[in-house]
């Protein structure tokens, strides 16, 4: 991964074979990031996405094979105990142009993935809710 900045925000450019979220948590724990908002775009490969189910408080999973281009990116990081944690959503296409979309769990860079990091002025904190079963922004 290669990073710039213009001393407030930065540009993170990743490269193939790099595992996205392993990389982009490690890199925020690293600069000791307290919160930021992520916007992004790229290609990868073999994507996990999930789906929240309201009704029954969970999260139903979904494996893609193959390569697709990620035409939007939007989420942000937060902390969640001793580590920042990423809350970031998706939409993917693949050769046919159909377009999924959902919470991104991993995926493999294929080409590039460039996501801009947009620092909070501060700490963002995720706690557990018991009664929608999720951690959110407190």
């Amino acid at each position: 991964m290669k990073e710039y900045s213009d001393g407030t925000n930065y540009l993170l450019r990743f490269d193939r074979g790099e595992e996205v979220i392993t990389t982009l948590l490690r890199w925020a724990k690293e600069r000791k990031l307290e919160g930021a908002f992520l916007t992004g775009l790229g290609a990868v490969e073999n994507p996990h996405l999930g789906y929240f189910d309201a009704e029954k408080k969970g999260y139903i999973d979904k494996e893609f094979e193959g390569e697709f281009e990620i035409a939007s990116l939007t989420g942000n990081l937060a902390w969640d105990g001793a580590g920042p944690i990423a809350h970031i959503h998706v939409t993917i296409a693949g050769p046919n142009f159909l377009a999924f979309g959902g919470h991104l769990y991993s995926a493999v860079v294929s080409g590039t993935v460039e996501i801009a990091v947009i620092p909070f002025g501060s700490k963002l904190e995720r706690k557990y809710k018991e009664e929608l079963n999720l951690k959110l922004l407190d």
